[in-house]
């Protein structure tokens, strides 16, 4: 069996409201699709999130098109190492990453399909029937967040996820009235995404530890772990690394100083299904949780990721997802039905999904249309300036 064609589709599918953060907002998820086929009419399917923009997506998947055409599919591992190695990409590994993690995935999708087996059991087999995730509360007043916390609860969610980090007046306000929506025994979450120097992260971390959170997102810079283990240490709240957390190298780097309390990466972040579980891996003997981080994820990518999730013991905690936000999805069947906010892995082969003809059609033509849902804006600006 051998790769004889790969094809990618842009789809942007709009959010029911915006999503804002520290960086900019947008009104939906812009996303490149791609379909790996083999010679013997075997295709698997993978998504890559538009980050930092898509087209920058899909320059590295048509750099990496002749070195993958003609390659066995079934061995994702190996092709991976070609592709850092023969395109230069292993020094752009940021860049590059969220291109190769979502065409790693379809060389996982082939091969679960060959073998006639989900992911799940190729990759230890799971320890769990259900994936948990969270509910997003998008930003608001503080009111509209709390009522839209205990919707939540409401329909069984056990844990809520704030942006933080646009004014501290209104971090506060919008922590006490959401906890006091939720009652003391849901778990209550909240990112930062970078916003606070070390100084401002432990004073206003203090002030929230009254509220019991779950752990504090990425409060200082991505580029600053011995800032984020200052933190750490100068507060009694759990500290997450997310951005920090972007390579597998850096996860070990966090390991090795002490730097967080709990670890978010994803298969765009770390190039791919099998980087992702190796990380679990090594959070697992470090003795620390493991959440799968989302830039914006449709079907695809949710699924893949799960089988993932359902195989690792340290992924107790709740995942991130924007599927309360968005208005559609581009699978067969359409958005996934969670229960109780957890999500049960597809019976079929591979990731067992499908692309869904229609809806990708109709979302491609939206962003040929109307372009791509940016997450960054005129607030990343400030950000770096």
């Amino acid at each position: 069996m051998r790769i004889a064609e790969l094809t990618v589709t842009v789809v942007s599918v709009p959010f029911n409201e915006e999503e804002t953060w520290i960086w900019g907002r947008r009104a939906g998820i812009t996303n490149a699709l791609v379909e790996v086929v083999t010679d013997e009419g075997v295709t698997g399917v993978g998504e890559c999130p538009g980050h930092p923009n898509v087209a920058l997506v899909r320059e590295v998947l048509e750099s990496v098109r002749e070195v993958m055409v003609g390659e066995d599919p079934l061995r994702p591992e190996r092709l991976m190492g070609l592709l850092l190695a023969r395109r230069g990409l292993h020094h752009f590994r940021h860049a590059a990453n969220t291109a190769l993690g979502g065409l790693e995935t379809a060389l996982w999708d082939i091969v679960g399909k060959v073998a006639g087996q989900p992911l799940a059991r190729l990759l230890g087999g799971p320890v769990r029937d259900a994936v948990p995730y969270y509910r997003y509360v998008p930003m608001g007043s503080s009111e509209q967040m709390a009522a839209r916390a205990a919707e939540g609860v409401a329909e069984g969610v056990s844990t809520i996820y704030l942006k933080t980090g646009f004014d501290r007046r209104k971090d506060v306000a919008d922590v006490d009235a959401v906890r006091k929506a939720i009652g003391p025994d849901v778990k209550l979450r909240i990112d930062a995404n970078e916003a606070w120097s070390p100084g401002e992260a432990i004073s206003i971390v203090n002030e929230l530890e009254p509220y019991d959170l779950e752990f504090v997102e990425q409060p200082v810079s991505m580029y600053d772990l011995d800032g984020l283990a200052r933190v750490r240490r100068a507060t009694r709240t759990p500290i997450a690394a997310n951005q920090a957390a972007w390579l597998e190298f850096d996860v070990l780097e966090i390991v090795r100083k002490r730097a967080a309390d709990v670890i978010l990466t994803c298969p765009h972040q770390l190039h791919g299904l099998a980087a992702f579980k190796k990380v679990a891996g090594l959070c697992e003997l470090a003795g620390l949780p493991i959440v799968k981080h989302s830039f914006g994820d449709l079907g695809v990518t949710t699924f893949a990721a799960a089988h993932v999730l359902s195989t690792c013991p340290n992924a107790t905690l709740a995942n991130q997802t924007h599927y309360n936000l968005l208005a559609d999805d581009v699978i067969l069947g359409g958005p996934p039905e969670f229960t109780d906010g957890a999500l049960r892995l597809p019976p079929g082969p591979g990731i067992g999904v499908e692309l869904d003809p229609d809806r990708v059609g109709t979302y491609a033509e939206l962003y040929e249309r109307e372009g791509e849902f940016s997450v960054y804006g005129p607030v990343a600006e400030r950000r770096v300036s």
